[in-house]
Parts: structure tokens; sequence; C-alpha cells
């Protein structure tokens, strides 16, 4: 006990402790804000390009967004992986050629996709039929909560309710 009153009385003998104790927290905050920053960024990089994580994560920020809902995760499946729409060209090249006094036309046509450089020129992307949403939110034990949730993803994603399964989250 005697040590630990020694070490205190040394610690407010130090000159401008207050500065030096306020200097610590910040550099910790600054620290923690960084790693987390890193974590997000890390996270956005992943689902990048990925138009079915990208309206997970917007519908998770929006559901998470309703009153009594807390943080909220979301899963979507899929019947099949989006189809790129390419852009196209067509040529067509007719024939014309008499045979015994009579004319045969013959019409071809070619389909290509258009390049530039060597890949495919996309135009959009078609998004599959949505065969089941989960959705896990710390607010679920309520069942007004559940009900705003189901109707909202219902709404945002144009499917059946009874592909909609709401669960709640597990405490920590």
């Amino acid at each position: 006990m005697d040590k630990l009153k020694e070490m205190i009385k040394k610690i407010r003998g130090i000159k401008n402790i207050e500065i030096i104790v306020g200097l610590v927290i910040i550099a910790a905050v600054i620290i923690i804000y960084s790693t987390v920053s890193t974590l997000k960024a890390d996270k956005a990089a992943e689902t990048s390009g990925d138009a079915s994580t990208e309206l997970e994560l917007r519908l998770e920020s929006i559901l998470s967004e309703i009153d009594g809902a807390g943080e909220v995760d979301v899963m979507i499946t899929y019947a099949s992986t989006e189809n790129k729409i390419t852009a196209t060209s067509t040529n067509t090249h007719s024939t014309t050629t008499v045979s015994g006094g009579q004319e045969i036309t013959t019409v071809t046509s070619t389909t290509s996709p258009v390049m530039q450089g060597s890949e495919a020129v996309v135009l959009g992307e078609k998004m599959p039929e949505i065969v089941g949403v989960l959705v896990v939110a710390e607010g679920a034990k309520d069942i007004k909560v559940q009900l705003r949730l189901r109707d909202a993803v219902k709404t945002v994603l144009g499917i059946n309710p009874n592909t909609i399964q709401i669960l709640t989250r597990r405490a920590v």
C-alpha cells in the first residue's frame, strides 16, 4: 500500500502531468479512429463492384435507421449470379442469286459483342431473382420492429414477405 502511495506522489510531482495525460488520450483516440477507418475502407474495397453485396450494405444501413432496430446485418440469396448486359453490333449481309428465272435472296446476320480493348462493353447488370433474405437485428425481439423490418425489405426489394426471415441478434 505504501508503494502505491509513493507512486501516486511521484506522478503528482511530475510537472504538466495533465498535458501528458491529455496527449496520451489523444494519441489513443487517433490510433483507434485510424484502425476503424482502415477496417471500413478494407471492407468497402472488398465489396466494390459487386452489386449484390452493395445492395446488402445499403439495406443494412437503411434498416439500422428504423426506430428500435439497432445494429442490423443482411444476407440476400439469389437463384443465380448476376448477368452482365453487353453492347452488341449486328452485321447483315444479303445475297441475291438468279436460278432458273427465279430470284433468291439470302440474308445473313451476325451478332458480336462491342469490344473496348480486350473487354466487352458492359451496358449494365441484370440482378437475378431473390430467393431469400435474412435480417439479423438487435431490436428484433420486439414484434413491431420485426414487422417494420419485414415491410421495409419487402418494399425495397419487391419480394414476397414469405421469403424474408427476421431474427434477433444474440447478446454480446
